[in-house]
C-alpha cells in the first residue's frame, strides 16, 4: 500500500467506467469522455483531464513485475496462466 493525499491522487490516475469512458475529475465531479469503443483512446484521453507530471511527481510509475509462481505440488504452471 502507497498511502496518498487527495491533492496527489486527482489527475494523476486515469478512471475508466462501464462504458470505457474516462473520468475528469478536474472540476471536483467525475465528467465522462466519450467511450474509446467510439472515438479511440488517444481522442478520449484528451478529454481525461490526466496530469502527466502529477502522476510522475506521485511516484505513479512503477516497475511492475511477478515472480515465477509454482503450481500445485510444485508443478509449474502452464504458459497460458503465468502472469
Amino acid at each position: 500500500l502507497v498511502p496518498e493525499n487527495n491533492d496527489a491522487m486527482r489527475n494523476s490516475y486515469l478512471i475508466l467506467d462501464e462504458y470505457m469512458r474516462f473520468l475528469d475529475n478536474t472540476g471536483g465531479e467525475k465528467k465522462a469522455s466519450p467511450s474509446i469503443l467510439d472515438v479511440g483512446v488517444p481522442s478520449a484521453l484528451d478529454q481525461a483531464g490526466f496530469d502527466e507530471a502529477t502522476f510522475f511527481a506521485r511516484g505513479g510509475r512503477y516497475e511492475w513485475s511477478v515472480p515465477k509462481k509454482e503450481g500445485p505440488e510444485g508443478c509449474s504452471l502452464p504458459d497460458k496462466l503465468q502472469w
